[in-house]
């Protein structure tokens, strides 16, 4: 003997009072973990608004198109197409860049700068200076490297 084909599913129905319930544990608990950033999200929008900013970012995601089409328009004129072309190949340069030896460079740099900023004497340096500098492991550390660099940088 079969069974007659099921043709009528009835969906259990929740109330839609246990419905809201849910929702509004559900937003309770979201709002008690996320307080910081519920907090720091509503000063920044206090911020904004009080700069008068508030206004603006409200505008241009009301009217993206038309801010858009300007700013495209903007683009579009003779006196951008060096600076959108220098754009471009400046994404590329960058790319090629190794940025962790660029800040070590830099540090460096800043380094010697800081050091050079705190220079005082006004005495003119000899030629011996120069050669009992040398002698100085820093000094010298810092000019073979240069003498690297240059030769690095005047390679084929």
């Amino acid at each position: 003997m079969m069974s007659n084909p099921i043709t009528n599913i009835k969906r259990m129905e929740i109330p839609e009072e246990t419905t809201k319930e849910r929702n509004i544990d559900e937003v309770s608990r979201a709002v008690s973990e996320n307080k910081d950033a519920i907090l720091k999200g509503i000063d920044l929008l206090a911020n904004l608004n009080k700069s008068g900013s508030l206004d603006t970012v409200n505008a241009l995601v009301k009217h993206k198109e038309d801010a858009l089409e300007n700013v495209m328009g903007e683009l579009n004129k003779p006196q951008y197409s060096g600076t959108l072309e220098n754009m471009s190949k400046l994404f590329l340069f960058i790319g090629d860049l190794k940025v962790d030896e660029i800040q070590y460079f830099a540090d460096r740099l800043n380094s010697g700068m800081e050091v050079a900023s705190t220079f005082e004497g006004s005495d003119k340096t000899s030629y011996m200076d120069l050669l009992k500098a040398l002698k100085d492991p820093e000094i010298n550390r810092s000019v073979t490297m240069l003498l690297q660099f240059l030769r690095g940088m005047g390679r084929d």
